[in-house]
């Protein structure tokens, strides 16, 4: 598998799954499916040059989370409740099995889904997952710091609003970096609704999904950005040391998001795993 010149296939297209109440991006037809689920305060486009990368060859979705973007809440705030909308979601268009891809806060829903839906998932990557929350830098927690956090990530918020002349500008395909991306992320971020971030930030770190990572069966690849501030380095190994078997590659010069900061790399890692995937054996399902 080799990667794909953006110009060589269609631009994603966006829908909305009534079942699952997720807008999610499509984009290619092939027979394996991917499905990329970001982290807390993103958004689907964050996928975009990913999802081209991928090639006509693969059908990968990237939805937005509840919560994000044009994803309602509906309540769910628990990362238990996350993933089963995502089945719900994979179930409404046949998408059976797939390879889960969860960035952050979507390794943690990743985690959940392949737990409660063994039959759904054959292979995994897990990238800057947020699985070992208690083990995470304190800094992460800022914002649910009683009245304190919730004023801090509504200040945020409002200060990134008016970034968004700048951050529109910046395409979903471009060639990485800090600055720029970092402003598209916090563009997009702003407009979520701070209430549904507060509750699912608090979802995130009030789960203990980290306890059960030797329960985890699949071929599983952990990546992780060589300066991730939010998951450092070193606990995404000890991650990928706790699932059974799991790869653990670094995407040299990314921070917390290698898919917006080092496409190129993240990509190539990414496909490289996929393409190893393909010429092994499926594993068996388990229970």
């Amino acid at each position: 598998m080799t990667l794909t010149t953006t110009q060589a296939i269609e631009q994603p297209t966006e829908a909305f799954c009534a079942d699952a109440r997720l807008s999610y991006l499509e984009a290619g037809s092939g027979a394996r499916t991917v499905v990329l689920l970001h982290g807390w305060g993103a958004f689907k486009e964050l996928w975009w040059s990913t999802l081209l990368a991928l090639g006509p060859d693969i059908r990968a979705f990237a939805p937005d989370l509840p919560g994000h973007g044009g994803s309602p809440l509906d309540g769910d705030s628990r990362m238990s409740q996350i993933a089963a909308r995502v089945a719900r979601f994979c179930d409404a268009r046949g998408l059976q099995p797939i390879t889960l891809v969860g960035h952050s806060m979507g390794g943690n829903i990743a985690l959940e889904l392949v737990l409660a839906r063994p039959d759904l998932v054959n292979c995994l990557v897990l990238v800057d997952p947020a699985v070992q929350a208690q083990e995470m830098p304190f800094y992460t927690r800022s914002h649910l710091g009683g009245m304190y956090g919730w004023t801090a990530l509504r200040t945020g918020l409002m200060l990134a609003r008016r970034l968004d002349v700048v951050g529109r500008r910046v395409p979903h395909v471009h060639r990485g970096g800090f600055v720029l991306p970092a402003i598209r992320r916090a563009t997009y971020m702003a407009r979520h609704d701070a209430e549904a971030l507060h509750r699912l930030l608090a979802g995130l770190f009030a789960n203990p999904i980290g306890q059960r990572l030797a329960e985890i069966k699949l071929p599983t690849l952990v990546i992780t950005g060589e300066f991730d501030p939010l998951v450092p380095p070193a606990l995404s190994q000890r991650i990928a040391e706790a699932i059974p078997g799991a790869q653990y590659a670094i995407v040299r010069g990314a921070g917390h998001n290698p898919m917006d900061e080092r496409p190129r790399e993240f990509e190539r890692t990414l496909l490289a795993f996929l393409s190893a995937q393909e010429r092994r054996p499926a594993p068996p399902n388990y229970r």
